[in-house]
C-alpha cells in the first residue's frame, strides 16, 4: 500500500476548499458591512449620549450637528448667536477643537427626521438644553448592502436609542 496522497485526491481537495471560499467569502464581506453599518450607529448614539451629558453638566446647550450630504457629525457647545462666533466656531473645526465623525466609506445618512419633516440633504442639529431635554429627532443610516439603522432621540428625556430597521419606511 503506497504512503501518501494521489494526484486525483489532492485536487478533490482543492475543490472542496475553493467552493467553500465561495461560499464563505460574500458573506463575510457582507457582515463586515453590517458591522460598520452597527458600529456607526452606536458611536453616533453614543455621542449625543455625550452632548446630553455635557449640557446637563455644564449647564449650557449642546447641539449635535449632521452634514447629511459629507457624511459627517461634530457635537459643539452652545448656541452661536452672533456672527463674530460663528467664525470663531468655524476656525476651532479647522483647528481640530470639534472633530467631526466620518462615517465609514460604505455607511450613508439616508435621510433626519425631524416632527413631521424629512429631509436627505443639508444640515441637520440636535439641540440638547440643561434640563436634559431635546429638540429631538430620527436619523436614519444605511449601508450599500440596504441595511439600515435608526436613531431616535426623544424629545422630553433627550436620550438616544438605536435599533435595526430592516422593516423600510
Amino acid at each position: 500500500m503506497p504512503l501518501g496522497f494521489t494526484l486525483i485526491e489532492l485536487l478533490v481537495v482543492l475543490v472542496i476548499i475553493s467552493v467553500m471560499v465561495g461560499f464563505v467569502g460574500p458573506r463575510l464581506a457582507g457582515s463586515i458591512s453590517n458591522t460598520n453599518l452597527k458600529t456607526a450607529s452606536k458611536r453616533i448614539a453614543a455621542s449625543l449620549r455625550y452632548a446630553r451629558s455635557q449640557a446637563i453638566s455644564e449647564s449650557r446647550s449642546y447641539e449635535a450637528v449632521f452634514d447629511l450630504e459629507k457624511n459627517q457629525m461634530i457635537v459643539r457647545s452652545g448656541q452661536t448667536a452672533r456672527k463674530d462666533e460663528a467664525e470663531e466656531e468655524d476656525d476651532a473645526i479647522k483647528k481640530g477643537v470639534f472633530k467631526p465623525y466620518l462615517l465609514p466609506d460604505d455607511v450613508r445618512f439616508e435621510k433626519a427626521i425631524w416632527r413631521d419633516e424629512e429631509g436627505d440633504s443639508g444640515l441637520f442639529r440636535i439641540l440638547f438644553v440643561p434640563n436634559g431635554g431635546s429638540s429631538g429627532g430620527e436619523l436614519l443610516l444605511r449601508n450599500k448592502r440596504g441595511h439600515r439603522y435608526r436613531i431616535t432621540v426623544d424629545v422630553i428625556t433627550g436620550t438616544a436609542k438605536v435599533r435595526s430597521d430592516e422593516t423600510g419606511s
